[in-house]
């Protein structure tokens, strides 16, 4: 923890990272391990077949493992709950020590190197040789609009707008996160002085803007779907497509930023002053409340329960983030899922086309998918990790780093 007290008391500089800001919180990289892990795991069951793979079928034996594992969603909300504890750390250590907000520009170009360039590959990639791969030319060649509409709507993080686009054309589904997150950072610089001013109230507010949002998906915004249908009225696209999409807009998460945001405030506050026994209560609890909600036993909230595992992975994230022993410390700090949390990023963007791809053309013995599956993943996560986001976001970190010339 001696990393992370350097990071708190040393003054900020406006290109600094929040590793730099902050210091080392070393179980956050486990966390994205177990997020990352958890949906390459879900998906790799929800599109295979008990039938034909002896995995599935082997984890369909233990409902508690197939329960769990079927969580995988939840990995999606934990990684948002991280984006929120960490991307407003910034505003929250300037607002602490009396000091000017971070220098937007400076953020903004931080944030493009740190998420397009090994974006960009993979979408590259994507249309290039995964579709091909999936469909055959004959596609795209079929209909070049849709295709050419859906590399430039994911070119600008504008994909998970329409249902046109939102499916990644069934060949990486998981990247409408993606553009969540960006919507994200482009409203951090309005967002962020909020969350260091009132932290709580800006989350009461957040968790009825989006307990709104996704009721009126459900039940609401009847304007909308309507002028959705209409818009899709060549694909014939059903309501369930336009609310589905409702459901998945920024609004929907903003509880979760916002959660992570005031858990991180907590966090610089309960830090110095908690003993060793209260982190590790806190996330033995709320892993029970989790285990609860995967179960499908816990409902509490009614239309609003969605909120209760949402509260217990962001209680699970500021323990792991405080306790300065025991299983965050050693599970979650160092090891294989530290390891896998720092290529995560790379790992998520690319492991649903692998799988497809895998499933379709890769001829080997079932019991052989899994294993290699998992080994692409891992493999072409560090490679990405490696050679694209280590050196575009050093040559940025040493670019900001240089002296600016006086006006």
């Amino acid at each position: 923890m001696a990393a992370v007290a350097a990071g708190l008391e040393a003054p900020a500089r406006a290109g600094e990272s929040v590793r730099a800001q902050a210091g080392s919180i070393a179980p956050m990289d486990g966390l994205r391990g177990v997020a990352v892990a958890w949906i390459v795991l879900f998906h790799f069951l929800v599109l295979g077949s008990a039938a034909t793979d002896p995995w599935i079928a082997a984890v369909a034996r233990v409902p508690t493992l197939e329960a769990a594992i079927r969580g995988g969603p939840f990995a999606v909300d934990l990684f948002f709950l991280l984006s929120g504890f960490l991307l407003s750390l910034p505003w929250l250590l300037a607002a602490r020590r009396g000091r000017p907000a971070p220098d937007v520009r400076r953020f903004y170009a931080r944030r493009f190197w740190r998420i397009v360039p090994a974006y960009y590959v993979q979408l590259a990639a994507l249309f290039v040789v995964v579709m091909p791969l999936l469909h055959g030319l004959a596609y795209w060649r079929s209909d070049l609009y849709v295709y050419a509409f859906n590399a430039l709507a994911h070119a600008l993080f504008l994909h998970n707008v329409t249902p046109l686009t939102s499916g990644s054309l069934g060949a990486n589904g998981a990247l409408w996160t993606l553009a969540v997150e960006a919507q994200f950072y482009a409203l951090l610089p309005l967002l962020g002085p909020l969350f260091a001013r009132a932290p709580w109230r800006s989350l009461a507010l957040s968790v009825a803007i989006s307990a709104a949002w996704v009721a009126g998906s459900q039940h609401g915004f009847d304007a909308l779907v309507r002028a959705g249908m209409e818009l899709g009225r060549h694909w014939q696209w059903p309501e369930d497509a336009i609310r589905r999409l409702l459901a998945i807009q920024f609004p929907a998460w903003l509880a979760h930023f916002a959660l992570g945001a005031a858990l991180a405030r907590a966090w610089l506050g309960w830090r110095p002053n908690t003993g060793r026994y209260a982190p590790a209560m806190l996330f033995w609890a709320c892993i029970a409340i989790l285990a609860a909600a995967l179960a499908g036993g816990l409902r509490p909230l009614g239309e609003l329960s969605w909120l209760v595992p949402v509260g217990a992975l962001g209680g699970i994230m500021l323990a792991a983030a405080t306790g300065r022993a025991g299983f965050a410390a050693t599970a979650l700090g160092r090891g294989p899922l530290a390891f896998l949390g720092r290529i995560s990023y790379s790992a998520y963007l690319w492991h649903l086309p692998l799988l497809l791809v895998l499933q379709r053309h890769a001829h080997v013995a079932p019991w052989a998918l899994l294993p290699l599956y998992l080994a692409s993943v891992i493999s072409i996560g560090w490679l990405s990790w490696r050679w694209i986001e280590q050196p575009f976001m050093r040559r940025h970190a040493h670019g900001s780093a240089s002296p600016r010339p006086a006006p």
